[in-house]
């Protein structure tokens, strides 16, 4: 699995946060396996919510991404288990009807 360096992240990211409006209603966190996270434990749907993750180098890496967006947009940090603290994978959420927000 390729990894993304945290500006990379931040790029795919704020990309996200342009194409679909701004960052209200937005949740972020870091994980070891995005798919079960977000689809099984935060039950995102996969077809109606807007969602996106990326692997980071490093643990390290992924916590600068999340906290830049908390500290730059104020997004939420999602309500999950980070499973281990190598954890590298961040994602990012949205749920419900994205085009009313």
């Amino acid at each position: 699995m390729t990894a993304y360096s945290v500006q990379q992240i931040k790029f795919e990211f704020l990309s996200y946060l342009k194409e679909f409006g701004s960052a209200k209603g937005w949740q972020i966190g870091v994980c070891d396996d995005p798919q079960a996270v977000l689809f099984d434990s935060l039950a995102v749907d996969c077809s109606a919510d807007i969602w996106l993750w990326k692997p980071a180098l490093n643990a390290s890496a992924a916590g600068k991404v999340v906290e830049y967006f908390q500290q730059r947009f104020g997004i939420a940090e999602a309500a999950c288990n980070r499973a281990s603290e190598a954890a590298n994978c961040v994602f990012l959420y949205r749920k419900g009807d994205w085009r009313e927000a």
